[in-house]
């Protein structure tokens, strides 16, 4: 077996549990293997290969939710399964902790695993004329909110090509089931389990009297037109990627045919682990 690494040198002091993980990788047999622009402070190791992802079987990425959505992004073109070392603050998505390694690596080399596919994003970005000037892809949420300015943005909802609702606020989220427990649930959106097949659409301190997520199949195509403005408004693709939006463009999110494969080791315990996750982030930000 062939393991890519994707490592986040901030998380990982020294990348020493890159190091360890390598170790690990080889005592069991397989080949771990890192592109040549990732971790180059790791030279000459015992195990390691420097090589295309290309080549490998799965991915295991080492630190938070962002390192992992990032290495989802990085290898979209080979669409290799991903899991995660957790690293980070709280970490939803990569549910190996360090304690556990050496046994989350035995399952993955005997093959001791299964894949869920989860839904992704394709975003469509139009202008007045119709043109398409951006496109991308999400795995957790889209956001059109009012960037940099105070006022208040109006933005038309048609889901469908129906018009729903003008909402005015500070913006609205698009969220696949995984980005269901980041921003999406901070605006007072539902949790959802992460392998459904739907979107959210949650708006952002609305200023009506209601405020109401909208929950679509994964089917429907979400369009969003910003009304008049004073400046431009801002996109953001899962906070990697930002896009000005102006007065009559359009943003167009709907499901991609192309799911992301996340690789689950352990049984799938969200509803147990969810309320550990949620105290664990506060805890933190007591301490900060």
């Amino acid at each position: 077996m062939r393991i890519g690494l994707y490592p986040n040198s901030s998380r990982d002091d020294n990348l020493c549990i890159t190091r360890r993980l390598i170790s690990l990788i080889a005592s069991k047999g397989a080949t771990a293997v890192l592109e040549d622009d990732l971790a180059p402070e790791i030279t000459k190791t015992q195990g390691l290969e420097r090589s295309s992802y290309s080549t490998c079987d799965l991915m295991i990425c080492l630190g938070g939710d962002g390192t992992f959505i990032s290495a989802v992004h990085h290898e979209s073109a080979h669409n290799l399964p991903v899991c995660g070392v957790n690293l980070g603050q709280v970490g939803f998505l990569p549910e190996i902790d360090v304690e556990n390694l050496e046994e989350a690596v035995q399952r993955l080399v005997n093959r001791q695993y299964s894949i869920e596919k989860r839904v992704m994003l394709d975003v469509s970005c139009y202008d007045a004329e119709g043109k398409r000037f951006a496109h991308d892809h999400a795995i957790n949420d889209v956001v059109l909110s009012r960037g940099a300015c105070p006022r208040i943005v109006t933005i038309d909802l048609e889901i469908e090509n129906v018009p729903v609702e003008s909402i005015p606020g500070d913006g609205i989220i698009i969220s696949t089931p995984t980005g269901s427990t980041a921003y999406s649930m901070s605006a007072g959106g539902p949790i959802v389990h992460p392998t459904m097949n739907l979107l959210l659409i949650t708006p952002i301190c609305p200023h009506t009297l209601h405020n109401r997520t909208y929950i679509a199949d994964a089917d429907t195509t979400v369009s969003l037109k910003l009304q008049q403005y004073p400046t431009c408004a801002t996109l953001s693709v899962d906070g990697r990627s930002h896009y000005d939006i102006y007065h009559n463009d359009r943003v167009e999110v709907a499901c991609s045919a192309h799911a992301f494969q996340f690789v689950r080791i352990w049984e799938d315990r969200f509803f147990q682990i969810l309320p550990e996750k949620i105290q664990k982030r506060g805890l933190v930000n007591e301490t900060i």
